[in-house]
């Protein structure tokens, strides 16, 4: 998502090239979100070459500057990599606890985390060696991390929040916030101007691990003929087979009448777009407790809110950027989560005026907008 949104924010100026290092797996879901024209080319990785020696070809190019957007387990490859003085690096930021705080730390609660919700679709071996794997790299990343705080390397975060938390860690005030996904004028469609009913999006995989799905499905089976008549309530995300509790009770309330979308298979980036524009609101359903987690890292909904140019209904915990003050509606607790709905139906006006003022923030976040934060 974010190589997709740091290549549009570039290649909106004409005059720029852009080269994309990656993988073939991954240019293919890059090329899949229209990144193909004559300003674009892709350097891929042999299947057989090291992380060092893929690095080692950019010094073919004379680059002005590199994004580091995706490290993933290559930190020693990354730690001993050299560019040339005159290009400017730049590393973005996702989870900040990932690069900071122990490993084997984060690993015990990701485990706990695992195990004490434990059924028979949890593969004890993979998640052990997961997380022996993740502890054994920690020792790279750590010294990687240590070199960009050091070394002039330009940061990229997602919001104020995040700069927040950095600032525990290293000087975080020059770091540019830039998000992971963008809104493109061209491509936006408003697909919601005949809903009849409200349309609620929820993005992201459904997983009571990752949010928080039982008690909204509490709400929807306490209101069933309510939200029937006046909902569309869409689960955008794939459900994964360890998720048999949560499928079982949203194909229940299918068949008891509401109105709820849910895919059973991943959806591409061209169908997730479309079923995102038919919306009318977007719902963060984050796991309450976990807010002020969550903000080391952000929470997707808010970029699916840029990139549909759609309001968003969060927990009143959440801390979100000033930016969209004027586009969310929040509540305290799930059991009143409910009372929001109610109150949005009743005054739809509200929704059109929230959508008027979101569409306001995402042209901020056009390439054009954003090119301006890194150049």
């Amino acid at each position: 998502m974010v190589v997709n949104a740091v290549v549009k924010t570039y290649a909106s100026d004409p005059n720029n090239k852009v080269y994309i290092f990656t993988t073939a797996e991954a240019a293919d879901l890059i090329k899949a979100q229209d990144n193909t024209s004559a300003q674009i080319e892709y350097i891929l990785m042999g299947e057989q070459e090291s992380a060092s020696d893929f690095l080692a070809r950019t010094h073919a190019y004379q680059l002005d500057r590199i994004h580091l957007t995706t490290v993933t387990k290559y930190f020693k490859s990354f730690y001993h990599f050299k560019t040339a003085k005159s290009c400017k690096v730049f590393f973005h930021f996702h989870n900040i606890e990932l690069w900071f705080e122990s490993s084997v730390s984060i690993q015990a609660k990701r485990l706990w985390k695992v195990f004490s919700n434990y059924n028979k679709e949890v593969k004890i071996i993979r998640q052990l060696k997961y997380s022996l794997k993740d502890i054994w790299w920690d020792f790279y990343r750590k010294k990687f991390i240590r070199k960009v705080a050091s070394d002039g390397t330009g940061l990229i975060i997602l919001s104020e929040a995040q700069r927040y938390h950095l600032n525990k860690y290293l000087n975080a005030s020059e770091a540019i916030i830039f998000p992971t996904l963008i809104f493109e004028p061209d491509q936006h469609q408003d697909l919601s101007v005949s809903n009849t009913k409200i349309r609620v999006c929820i993005p992201g995989s459904v997983s009571q691990g990752r949010r928080e799905y039982m008690k909204l499905l509490d709400i929807l089976e306490a209101h069933t003929e309510y939200y029937s008549a006046n909902f569309t309530i869409d689960l955008l995300g794939f459900i994964p087979q360890g998720e048999q509790a949560l499928f079982a009770r949203i194909k229940a309330l299918k068949a008891a009448g509401l109105d709820i979308l849910y895919y059973d298979y991943f959806i591409d980036v061209k169908q997730f777009d479309i079923e995102l524009y038919k919306s009318d609101i977007i719902l963060s359903n984050i796991l309450i407790d976990d807010g002020k987690g969550m903000q080391t890292k952000e929470t997707a909904a808010v970029y699916h809110m840029i990139r549909g140019a759609k309001p968003g209904i969060f927990p009143a915990g959440f801390t979100l950027d000033e930016d969209f003050k004027d586009t969310v509606v929040y509540f305290d607790t799930y059991p009143l989560l409910h009372n929001v709905f109610v109150e949005l139906h009743e005054n739809r006006s509200r929704v059109q005026t929230l959508k008027a003022a979101a569409m306001q923030v995402s042209l901020r976040y056009a390439p054009e907008s954003l090119l301006k934060r890194l150049v």
